[in-house]
């Protein structure tokens, strides 16, 4: 599944490939998963403890304020999560800010 991967404080967005399951995500942004939706077919897979636990602000959401911590950013089909066409990758980098290396 591709996904973007961005680590906090001012970081380009990293495009990677990885199989999606609860495992990856869990090493890329911590044990506790949090979904937080971007646009109706987007959505940003954060640690829900990341700001009890100290994290770094990541990038600021108009709905929900600063999200923190490392963010995989990803396709969402339903209830599953699938890899992100480049469209979705374009609109991320401007969304965020940052080019996707």
């Amino acid at each position: 599944m591709r996904v973007l991967v961005r680590e906090p404080i001012n970081q380009p967005l990293q495009l990677k490939e990885i199989e999606g399951t609860l495992e990856d995500l869990q090493e890329l942004v911590g044990e506790s998963i949090e979904i937080v939706r971007i646009t109706d077919d987007i959505v940003c897979i954060c640690n829900e403890k990341g700001r009890s636990q100290g994290q770094q602000n990541n990038f600021y959401s108009d709905g929900l304020g600063w999200i923190v911590g490392t963010c995989v950013f990803t396709s969402s089909k339903n209830t599953e999560f699938t890899s992100l066409s480049d469209m979705q990758i374009g609109y991320l980098s401007e969304y965020i800010g940052y080019p996707v290396v």
